[in-house]
């Protein structure tokens, strides 16, 4: 480029030396020079007007020739135009693989303008909620009109999913996502869930059934255990151990189905509607009396604020705080610290159990609450947990619009939250 610039400039320079010289030897150089120089616009114009043709043709064919600092202009405009058309290939491609990919989705992808009207979906999305070419630009709350659904498509933040029944089909179960990007634009996912709910509620049926169906055997056995114990001083020496030790396992087994029953009912049934408010602070003192009596080797106390209580389910919040109470005496070593505590604060009530024990690693917090899942399964083991405490503390503060918190750190110990808004 600096090389045409450096071109043209001679080029005016012995232009107006020439006119300089004309003018001299025909006695008017002004005339001459304004001749030279609308000349030179006139050259310069029909430059101007070739690169504009060719800029706006359609032939993809070679600039014109030109010399100077315009055939410098014509050669970068031509290697601009070659790097824009292969973007538009790349592009083009893009484009071309990103329609395959969708297309092989079993999830339905829909775009959607900033005001909610449908610009592009994929087959799958076709198929799952029957769009057709004419719903292009139509409003999706026309399209789906469950309450629900028009709802969480109008909130300005999608932080949580949408499950609902098909609009076109009410045995079919759709799970809907959706994002923003751009300039408001709206991505909505919609995938087919009928099979999973159907797979989960199979699974909560045979744990319900299976359960229900251990505890008349296990009745049986205790009952057996027990007599023979009993009547122990009539039996060989040897039998005492192991009975001992089969007495031990089937009550353990029969805690299990106990919580494996009080698990299934927490997921399967909807909440109490015949609820009471329970007095927070007679409800903790009466588990901490309990729990001083079966541990007397660890120091356990209790901070709650006077005149706390929660609007639920006595059982099911005296099976949560239960099940915390002790799994800090189980899993702990003896010696170690339990604190209780109780407050309000703001619009929330939020009950800690904390302890100075072991502790947990931080990779296991995430994993806690899923039934059967285990820090540790020796220790777990020889205390006779179940693995299904903390999922039955989930579920309880669920229903009890609560969530539970988990802090700990290794050799420090741990604390446990349930927080409730009021």
């Amino acid at each position: 480029m600096q090389e045409g610039f450096r071109s043209e400039i001679q080029r005016i320079i012995l232009l107006g030396i020439a006119l300089l010289i004309v003018g001299f030897v025909n006695g008017l150089i002004v005339e001459t020079l304004l001749f030279g120089t609308i000349a030179y616009g006139f050259y310069t114009l029909n430059k101007i007007r070739k690169i504009y043709a060719w800029l706006y043709s359609d032939k993809t064919d070679m600039p014109p020739e030109m010399s100077g600092i315009w055939g410098d202009i014509c050669d970068e405009l031509y290697r601009l135009r070659q790097r824009v058309e292969q973007a538009k290939k790349n592009y083009s491609a893009l484009a071309l693989r990103i329609r395959q990919i969708t297309s092989a989705l079993d999830d339905g992808m829909i775009l959607l303008n900033a005001d909610r009207t449908l610009d592009w979906w994929n087959p799958s999305a076709t198929s799952l909620l029957n769009f057709s070419d004419k719903d292009r630009g139509e409003s999706i709350s026309n399209l789906i009109r469950n309450p629900a659904f028009v709802t969480f498509i109008h909130s300005k933040k999608f932080s949580h999913p949408l499950e609902m029944r098909a609009p076109n089909n009410p045995n079919r179960i759709y799970h809907f996502m959706a994002g923003t990007f751009g300039r408001g634009e709206i991505i909505l996912m919609v995938r087919d869930i009928t099979r999973l709910r159907h797979l989960e509620e199979m699974r909560k049926e045979f744990v319900a059934n299976i359960s229900h169906e251990l505890r008349t055997p296990l009745t049986v056995l205790v009952g057996y255990i027990e007599t023979l114990q009993s009547n122990s001083d009539n039996l060989p020496n040897h039998w005492h151990k192991a009975l001992a030790q089969m007495d031990q396992q089937t009550r353990r087994l029969s805690v299990l189905a106990e919580d494996l029953v009080m698990l299934s009912r927490l997921e399967s049934s909807p909440p109490d509607t015949h609820k009471e408010d329970v007095n927070i602070c007679a409800m903790l003192t009466s588990m901490v009396e309990n729990a001083k009596v079966i541990s007397e080797k660890h120091r356990i106390t209790m901070d709650c604020q006077p005149g706390l209580t929660l609007t639920g389910t006595t059982r099911e919040l005296h099976s949560a705080f239960s099940n915390l109470i002790f799994n800090a005496i189980k899993h702990n070593p003896q010696g170690c610290d339990i604190h209780i505590s109780a407050k309000r604060k703001d619009n929330q009530l939020i009950i800690d159990i904390a302890d100075t024990g072991i502790g947990i690693d931080q990779k296991h917090l995430p994993r806690l609450t899923e039934r059967f899942y285990r820090v540790d399964d020796s220790r777990t083991s020889s205390s006779g947990g179940t693995g299904l405490g903390l999922a039955i503390v989930k579920h309880v503060l669920a229903r009890h619009q609560g969530t539970l918190h988990i802090t700990s750190t290794l050799s420090k110990g741990s604390t446990f939250s349930c927080v409730f808004n009021l």
